[in-house]
């Protein structure tokens, strides 16, 4: 009867012993597409992936939405992808390392200052709210030109 006593003493032991660990929140910046022909919507595949990173974020999505990681540095830079034209955003920000908790730690936010972009399929770039924080909400808008129709 002690030994089964004890065994159980030890079981609680270990499980209070359990390490209080939540992941930090993350910032994303939530990117909005729009098409500039509405009626003319093309369903394209996008991608997207850091320039000074060498994994895809995104692959191949058929999306109008989707979330981009900005670095803790003053600018960001990424491929985006519509099929098989390429853009480049620059998005130059102001970024602070905020406590969260003793779980969670320090988490960045971000305040986008400027966007610089290529314009072979961006037409141009709106900035709706330049907080970047871990309340995802749309950030920016990229205004897409539509491909022009084939002619068979």
């Amino acid at each position: 009867m002690k030994k089964i006593r004890y065994i159980i003493i030890i079981l609680f032991a270990l499980s209070s012993c359990k390490d209080v660990f939540d992941p930090p929140p993350q910032s994303l910046m939530e990117t909005t597409i729009v098409y500039s022909n509405q009626e003319e919507v093309d369903s394209v595949a996008i991608s997207a992936y850091g320039l000074d990173k060498d994994s895809m974020i995104i692959f191949e999505e058929i999306t109008d939405m989707f979330r981009l990681p900005l670095s803790r540095q003053d600018s960001s830079s990424f491929i985006v992808v519509f099929g098989s034209i390429q853009d480049t955003l620059l998005i130059k920000h102001d970024t602070k390392l905020v406590y969260e908790s003793v779980e969670t730690g320090f988490f960045t936010e971000h305040w986008i200052n400027h966007i610089e972009h290529s314009f072979n399929r961006i037409d141009s770039v709106v900035i709706i709210d330049s907080a970047v924080n871990q309340f995802w909400h749309e950030n920016i808008q990229l205004h897409i030109n539509n491909l022009p129709l084939s002619s068979n």
